[in-house]
C-alpha cells in the first residue's frame, strides 16, 4: 500500500471518531435541552442566554442555591434519621376480661425455726449474725464446736423441710368466690421458698370477669411468729410481688411488706410497653430483646422463660461460685450447696459484692425485654380485728388476731389497660412525606421530577459511554495502523 494511502485510511478514522464525538455531542445538547424545556424542575427552564447573559447566569445560580440548600436538607434529615430517635405514644384501651396475674407471697421469716434441727443454736446464730445483732453482741466464732451444725452438708431438700408449708400458711382463700387452694405453688426465691397463686404450672391461666374487692383473690394467712427466726427483716408480716406469669420475681429488691394485725386491699391495673428492638435504645442506653421473636432462644438452663432478673440470678449463682466453690441454698443448679458457715464466710460478701457493682452485672450480659408487663399497685389497709370481730374470735380460739394474722385481696379496679408504645421519630411515612416537602419547597419538584433526572442521568451515562467506547475503539485501530504502516508519520 502506498503511503499516500494509508494517509487516507488515518485521516478517515480521525473524521469517524470527530463525527461520532459530534454526534454524541448533539444528542447530549439535544436531551439538556428536551429537559429544560419539559422538566416539572422550577427554575431549570428559565437558564438561557437567549433574553440576556444575566438572565441565565441569575436563574442559573438561584437554581444552584436551590440545590444546594436541598442537599443541606437532606443531609440534616438523613443524619436526624440515622440518631435512631423514638417517640412514646400511650393509648388505653378497654378489655372485657383479664388474665389474672401470679401473686407471689413469702413469709418474712423464710425458715420455720421448729423445723430445724439444734433450732436454740441456729437460732442464736442468725440473731448474732443480723444487722442489729452484730451491734449488741460479739463476732461470732464459727469455728467452736457449739456451731458445728453451720458446716453440715446439705441439699435442696432442705428448703423443702424447713420451709413454712403452704397448707399452713394460707388458713382461708378464695378466687371470685371460689375455693382455689389448687391454684398455690411452692417457689424457690432468692430470699428463699415462698408460695405463687396462678403460677405457669396452673394451666390455663384463672381469669378475672370483674372487678372490685368481691371478684379477686382473697387470702387469709397464718403467720405463725413463734416459729420465726432472726432474720434480716425485724418485722413480721409478708412480703409479696405481683408480676406476669413468665417472669422470675424478685422477691428481696422489688415486693412490698404487708403486716401482721391488718387487712389489705391490694388494687392493680395492667400496665404493658412495648419498645423498638436494636438499632434503636429502649432503656437509657440499652437495647432491649425480642424474647417472643421465633428465632430468639432462651439462653438459661434453669428457667424455660427468659426474664432479665431470671439471667441476674443465673449470673450471681455463677459469680457466687467462682469465689466460693459452693452454690447457694436459694439457688438453681447441680453444684454442691454451701453450708451456713461457707454462706457465712464467704457467699454474703461475694453477693453484696455481685448486687452492688453496676460493672459486674453488665458482663452478665442480661438484656431487657422489648414487651414489659408492670402493675400499677394501690394500698390500703386496716387493723384487725375490730372490736366487735374480737368478741367473737375469742370463743372461737383465735387469740391472737392482731400479731399472726393477716387478710389480703388482690384485685384488679379497672380492666382499662395503659399501652406504652414506643416508635421511631421518622418512619418511612415521614421520610416519604419530608422528601416530598423539601423538594417541593426548594424546587417545587417531586417524586416524578426524581424519576425525570434518574432517566435523563442514565441516558446520559449511557451516551457518554457510549462515546467512550467508540473512542478507545479508534484510538486502537489508530495505534495498529500506525505500527504496521509506520512510514505514515513522515
Amino acid at each position: 500500500m502506498k503511503v499516500a494511502d494509508v494517509g487516507r485510511l488515518a485521516e478517515t478514522g480521525k473524521d469517524q471518531e470527530e463525527s461520532v464525538t459530534s454526534s454524541s455531542d448533539t444528542l447530549l445538547g439535544d436531551l439538556w435541552a428536551d429537559l429544560k424545556s419539559n422538566t416539572s424542575l422550577h427554575g431549570l427552564s428559565r437558564i438561557s442566554t437567549k433574553k440576556t447573559v444575566f438572565h441565565g447566569v441569575f436563574w442559573g445560580a438561584m437554581t444552584l442555591f436551590m440545590v444546594l440548600l436541598l442537599i443541606g436538607a437532606f443531609v440534616a434529615y438523613g443524619l436526624d434519621y440515622f440518631s435512631y430517635e423514638t417517640l412514646i405514644n400511650i393509648k388505653l384501651t378497654r378489655q372485657a376480661e383479664m388474665t389474672f396475674p401470679s401473686v407471689t407471697i413469702c413469709n418474712v421469716s423464710p425458715i420455720n425455726i421448729s423445723r430445724v434441727n439444734q433450732s436454740e443454736i441456729l437460732n442464736m446464730y442468725y440473731l448474732k449474725t443480723h444487722i442489729y445483732g452484730r451491734f449488741f453482741h460479739s463476732f461470732i466464732n464459727i469455728s467452736d464446736p457449739f456451731y458445728a451444725i453451720l458446716h453440715e452438708n446439705r441439699t435442696d431438700s432442705w428448703l423443702n423441710e424447713t420451709k413454712f408449708s403452704k397448707e399452713k400458711l394460707f388458713y382461708h382463700e378464695e378466687f371470685e368466690g371460689q375455693p382455689c387452694r389448687l391454684c398455690f405453688e411452692d417457689r424457690r426465691t432468692d430470699i428463699g421458698m415462698c408460695t405463687t397463686f396462678n403460677g405457669l404450672s396452673n394451666n390455663p391461666p384463672l381469669v378475672s370477669k370483674l372487678i372490685g374487692s368481691q371478684n379477686g383473690l382473697s387470702i387469709f394467712v397464718f403467720l405463725d411468729q413463734n416459729n420465726y427466726i432472726y432474720g434480716e427483716n425485724l418485722g413480721a408480716g409478708l412480703l409479696v410481688a405481683i408480676h406476669e406469669r413468665d417472669e422470675e420475681p424478685n422477691m428481696a429488691d422489688n415486693s412490698f411488706l404487708v403486716s401482721a394485725g391488718t387487712v389489705t386491699y391490694v388494687p392493680f391495673r395492667r400496665i404493658d410497653s412495648t419498645f423498638l428492638p436494636y438499632p434503636y435504645k429502649a432503656f437509657g442506653d440499652d437495647y432491649c430483646t425480642e424474647t417472643s421473636a421465633p428465632d430468639f432462644q432462651n439462653p438459661l438452663k434453669h428457667y424455660k422463660q427468659y426474664s432479665s432478673y431470671a439471667c441476674i440470678r443465673e449470673c450471681r449463682t455463677r459469680f457466687i461460685y467462682k469465689r466460693c466453690q459452693c452454690r447457694h441454698i436459694n439457688d438453681f443448679g447441680n453444684e454442691t450447696i454451701c453450708t451456713i458457715a461457707q454462706e457465712h464466710t464467704c457467699v454474703r460478701k461475694a453477693k453484696e459484692k455481685f448486687d452492688s457493682s453496676l460493672s459486674i452485672k453488665n458482663k452478665c450480659k442480661c438484656p431487657l425485654s422489648c414487651h414489659q408487663v408492670a402493675y400499677e399497685l394501690d394500698f390500703s389497709s386496716a387493723k384487725i380485728p375490730s372490736t366487735k370481730y374480737e368478741e367473737y374470735f375469742s370463743t372461737q380460739n383465735f387469740q391472737d388476731l392482731s400479731t399472726n394474722y393477716i387478710e389480703l385481696r388482690f384485685f384488679y379496679h379497672t380492666f382499662f389497660v395503659e399501652n406504652v408504645q414506643q416508635v421511631p421519630k421518622i418512619d418511612l411515612t415521614s421520610v416519604l412525606g419530608n422528601v416530598g416537602g423539601y423538594m417541593g419547597i426548594f424546587l417545587g419538584a417531586s417524586l416524578l421530577t426524581l424519576m425525570e433526572l434518574l432517566e435523563v442521568f442514565m441516558v446520559a451515562m449511557f451516551l457518554i459511554s457510549k462515546r467512550l467506547i467508540r473512542k478507545v475503539k479508534g484510538n486502537v485501530i489508530s495505534s495498529e495502523k500506525n505500527s504496521r504502516f509506520p512510514e505514515a508519520k513522515t
